[in-house]
């Protein structure tokens, strides 16, 4: 355990993956990376579902991977390559189910650990499974912590990080607008507020710096019974790296990009505490439309439960690595 304050080079790597194009977007990945890793970057974070694209149908089950492949190998090869610490998330099939992954590889090429998210988002529960766990990586770095997305809105989030007493917080998203922009207008404003201040709000509550990473490009999807809502749309970027005291350092618009900046690791600044958490919710001013999320969350998990060709699907891939 780090009980002196120390300064670790961070960054966020802002990129488009597209859907069910795991070597593609690991390749498009690889440019960006060493880019950071040129620009002094100790610890380079990517998106959630960097190689796995994002769509809402049994499309997403077949850029699925085993424990042990492309992106897994990819992390530790490009890690040992360029001697630094690489995070990134695929979608996982373990035994009969798909989990979001991310994983944390280190400058030896081996990994020092993986978060699987928690509580899928939305329609992300018709076609992935949540686990629950510590979401915290040790590393030489120090405690890492890990809020997937929509967990970092809910409340066990901040309350993992605090009783964990992690060191720094990557906040890897694949967080898109919706459509028809006119009617979301109200939840598009809210959704981009709440990422924007993210990072910042979550550095100043813990005390620790924070990364927050987003995908950027064109999102196009349908949306699961709802054919009316299929999407053709946009991630917003808005990716942010801000140090222990709440600074935000740098944060990006909706353009591909790298973001670079030294933030500061100390003990001293912890605050070990978190105010604002209302019931579910990590925050009061939680956006309006997340409400709506739940509902669609648990009919996902209904949906998934009884699926025998997800069942069938995830066992042919697990069994592959």
């Amino acid at each position: 355990m780090h009980t002196e304050a120390r300064t670790v080079r961070a960054a966020a790597v802002q990129m488009e993956s597209l859907n069910s194009a795991v070597e593609r977007n690991l390749e498009r990945a690889t440019g960006f990376v060493e880019e950071a890793a040129a620009r002094g970057a100790r610890l380079i974070a990517l998106p959630e579902f960097t190689a796995t694209g994002y769509i809402f149908t049994k499309e997403i089950w077949d850029a699925a991977e085993p424990h042990d492949g492309p992106t897994a190998r990819w992390l530790r090869e490009t890690s040992s390559r360029l001697g630094v610490w690489i995070a990134a998330g695929f979608l996982e099939a373990e035994g009969d189910d798909f989990v979001n992954t991310y994983v944390l590889a280190n400058p030896e090429g081996g990994e020092d650990g993986r978060v699987q998210k928690q509580t899928p988002a939305a329609a992300e529960a018709y076609f992935t499974e949540g686990r629950s766990g510590p979401h915290v990586i040790d590393s030489e770095l120090g405690r890492i912590g890990v809020g997937i997305c929509y967990e970092n809105q809910l409340a066990f989030t901040p309350g993992l990080m605090t009783s964990q007493s992690v060191d720094l917080i990557l906040m890897p998203h694949s967080a898109p607008l919706l459509q028809p922009r006119p009617f979301f207008r109200w939840v598009n404003e809210g959704y981009e507020k709440a990422l924007r201040g993210l990072a910042g709000l979550y550095a100043e509550q813990l005390g620790i710096p924070a990364v927050m990473v987003n995908k950027s490009g064109r999102w196009r999807s349908p949306i699961p019974f709802m054919p009316l809502l299929k999407q053709d749309s946009a991630f917003p970027g808005l990716s942010a790296i801000a140090d222990s005291d709440g600074t935000v350092k740098a944060q990006l618009a909706e353009e591909e990009g790298v973001i670079v900046e030294d933030v500061t690791l100390d003990p001293g600044r912890k605050t070990g505490s978190w105010t604002g958490c209302h019931g579910r919710w990590s925050m009061k001013e939680t956006p309006p439309f997340i409400y709506a999320l739940v509902a669609v969350e648990y009919m996902g998990r209904a949906w998934y439960a009884m699926s025998g060709d997800r069942k069938r699907r995830a066992l042919e891939i697990s069994a592959g690595g």
